[in-house]
C-alpha cells in the first residue's frame, strides 16, 4: 500500500491481495452507500457482487479469484479529506483489450466523488500516474466491472429514467469534474424504452415474415438443445459479432460460460431465441428480467444483503420489464434482416407474458442499423452514457 499526500488530500493506493487490502475494499464499497443515501434513483448492486460471498459461491468483481484478473491488473484508490473518504476509483490494464486493439489503453472505473474539482482531479491524476508507470499512453473510462456487461461511461442523460440492471447511475456533476480534469468525450452509448404491449408494427411484421420465407429461417427456444451446446453457440457468435465494436474485448470461454451460469439464476428462457439457416445457428437474441426492480433497499433492512439477494432471486420471474441486451449475428448472415425477425419474435412472447416495458441497449451512437430498428418500434430515448479519454504518454 502506498500513500500520497496532495495539499490536504490523502490518496490511499492499494491492491486486493492482503488482509489490509480486503479491509480497505470494504471501505471502498461502503462509500457509495453513504454517497447516495438520499438519492432514490440509485440502487446499488449487492455488496457480494463486489466482495464475494463464499458461503453461496459468489466470486466478487474485486476478488483475486475473479477470472478477469487472469488477464488484467488493477489498483484501487481512496481519497480522504480530514480523515473522511470523499472519493474513490480504480485503475486497471486489461491485457486482452490491448492485445485485441494493439494499443496501450488503461482504464479507470468505479468512480465516485464529492462535488469538488480538486478532489476529483487529484484522484484521477493518481489513477493515470499508476497507468503511466505501467507503460500506458491513454486513460479511458469510466469502465466499471464486469467489463462487457456494465455499461461504459458516465450517465449524461436520463437521470430520472428507470433503474435497469448493469446501467449504473451517477451524480449529474460527474461529467464536468471529469472534463475539468482534462478528459474529452470519445464515444456515447444509448438506450431506449418501449412497451411490448403496443400493437405490433405492420412494417416490422411484414419484414420479419419476408426474411423468414426468403432465408427459410427456423427458430429454437433455449431448451431445445443441451446447455453446453447453447453456451458454445452463443460464445462463438457473440465474439465474432461484436469483434469490431468500439472498446469490445473478446470473452474467454471460461468467462462467458460463467456469465451464462449466473444468468440462469434469473433467466426467463422464453426471452431467448436462436435462429437457424440451413441447420446452422446464424444468430441469437436474448433478454433478462430487470431484477433491479427487486433490489431496492428497504429502510428496515438497508444493508441486509442476504435479504436483498433472496428478494432478487425469488422475484426475478415477477418483474414488470426486462433488459434486451444480448444479440449476435454471424458475419456471413448479416444484412439479411435477422435482427428484425428476432425483435418481432421477442415482442410476440413478451406480449403473451404481459411484460410492461423493455429496455433496449446499450448501443453505440454510430450503430445506424440498430438505431433504425429501434425507431421502427417506437422506442423512446432512455439513457445516454459518455465515454471519456485522455492522453497520458
Amino acid at each position: 500500500m502506498q500513500n500520497a499526500k496532495n495539499n490536504e488530500f490523502q490518496i490511499i493506493s492499494f491492491s486486493n491481495k492482503t488482509k489490509n487490502d480486503k479491509k480497505l475494499l470494504k471501505e471502498f464499497v461502503n462509500f457509495h452507500w453513504q454517497h447516495y443515501k438520499d438519492d432514490p434513483q440509485y440502487i446499488p448492486l449487492l455488496d457480494y457482487e463486489y466482495l464475494g460471498f463464499r458461503l453461496i459461491g459468489i466470486h466478487g468483481f474485486f476478488e483475486p479469484s475473479n477470472l478477469f484478473f487472469k488477464h488484467a491488473e488493477m489498483e484501487f484508490f481512496l481519497a480522504l479529506k480530514d480523515g473522511e473518504i470523499v472519493g474513490r476509483c480504480n485503475a486497471f490494464i486489461n491485457h486482452n483489450h490491448n492485445k485485441h486493439w494493439n494499443d496501450k489503453v488503461g482504464f479507470f472505473g468505479q468512480f465516485e466523488v464529492i462535488d469538488d474539482r480538486e478532489v476529483a482531479e487529484s484522484l484521477l491524476n493518481t489513477a493515470q500516474d499508476w497507468l503511466k508507470s505501467k507503460g500506458m499512453d491513454t486513460i479511458r473510462g469510466p469502465q466499471n466491472l464486469p467489463v462487457n456487461e456494465a455499461t461504459p461511461g458516465l450517465m449524461t442523460k436520463g437521470f430520472d429514467s428507470r433503474p435497469v440492471m448493469y446501467y449504473h447511475y451517477n451524480k449529474p456533476y460527474y461529467p464536468k469534474l471529469v472534463q475539468d480534469a482534462g478528459f474529452e468525450p470519445v464515444k456515447r452509448v444509448l438506450s431506449w424504452e418501449v412497451s411490448p404491449q403496443n400493437p405490433m408494427e405492420e412494417k416490422l411484421e411484414r419484414i420479419a415474415q419476408l426474411v423468414i420465407k426468403r432465408n427459410k429461417v427456423k427458430f429454437e427456444t433455449w431448451g431445445e438443445r443441451k446447455l453446453k451446446v447453447r453456451k458454445q453457440e452463443m460464445f462463438e457468435i457473440y465474439n465474432e459479432a461484436w469483434n469490431d465494436n468500439f472498446g469490445f474485448v473478446p470473452f474467454t470461454q471460461e468467462e462467458f460460460y460463467t456469465i451464462i451460469d449466473d444468468m440462469m439464476l434469473i433467466m426467463d428462457k422464453g426471452l431467448f431465441m436462436f435462429l437457424y439457416i440451413n441447420d446452422e445457428c446464424a444468430a441469437f437474441f436474448g433478454a433478462v428480467p430487470n431484477v433491479t426492480e427487486k433490489m431496492k433497499p428497504l429502510k428496515l433492512f438497508k444493508r441486509n444483503e442476504l435479504f436483498r439477494a433472496a428478494k432478487m432471486l425469488l422475484g426475478a420471474r415477477k418483474t414488470k420489464g426486462y433488459r434486451l441486451g444480448y444479440l449476435g449475428v454471424k458475419k456471413k448472415f448479416r444484412n439479411k434482416g435477422l435482427p428484425a425477425v428476432m425483435l418481432w419474435k421477442e415482442k410476440l412472447y413478451s406480449q403473451e407474458k404481459g411484460y410492461q416495458y423493455c429496455d433496449m441497449g446499450w448501443t453505440l451512437e454510430d450503430n445506424d442499423k440498430v438505431i433504425s430498428l429501434v425507431d421502427m418500434v417506437g422506442s423512446k430515448p432512455s439513457k445516454t452514457y459518455t465515454i471519456y479519454e485522455k492522453k497520458i504518454g
